[in-house]
């Protein structure tokens, strides 16, 4: 057990937590069976290490249903972003769930532009990412079709592997 958050897997993370050395908090409750993590300040190198520790905390409980809320974040950085794919990876590993809420146009347009807009799509509202938790996750088919209508790349690749006999 090399990593502190796993001392103690079944307490509970501090519902309200701020950083003393970085500019930082975050507030989580537990609503509608989702922990609500709701960050505030800025998410940077300076956040890495204290907030990698305080996600991870969130996340190391199976079938763990989180939502991330990034609207009272000023700022977010590629550090930022690695943090909450991570948390996505986690969770997902333990056959969970991670939504993000974000309405800003800055950071849907860098959630689009890194293509992390297809698996953490953010949510407008807390409400809507609420209800986007109940529904089960797309099916590994649906994916499929889904990237065969974006391109004649991927559509090719399928049509292909289809008619050769060798595959």
């Amino acid at each position: 057990m090399s990593e502190p958050w796993k001392r103690d897997i079944l307490r509970r993370p501090p519902a309200l937590y701020a950083s003393s050395r970085t500019g930082w908090s975050s507030h989580s409750r537990v609503l509608a069976g989702h922990t609500v993590v709701e960050l505030r300040g800025e998410i940077d190198l300076d956040a890495d290490a204290e907030l990698r520790l305080y996600l991870d905390g969130m996340t190391c409980r199976p079938f763990a249903r989180v939502v991330v809320d990034l609207r009272p974040v000023t700022f977010i950085d590629c550090v930022g972003l690695s943090l909450l794919v991570r948390a996505h990876r986690r969770v997902r590993e333990r056959a969970g769930r991670l939504l993000l809420v974000g309405s800003d146009p800055l950071l849907l347009r860098i959630l689009h532009i890194t293509g992390l807009d297809r698996p953490l799509p953010a949510h407008p509202t807390l409400d809507r990412a609420l209800a986007a938790g109940e529904a089960p996750p797309p099916a590994v088919e649906d994916l499929l079709a889904a990237a065969e209508e974006e391109g004649p790349l991927a559509s090719r690749a399928h049509e292909e592997a289809s008619q050769d006999p060798n595959r």
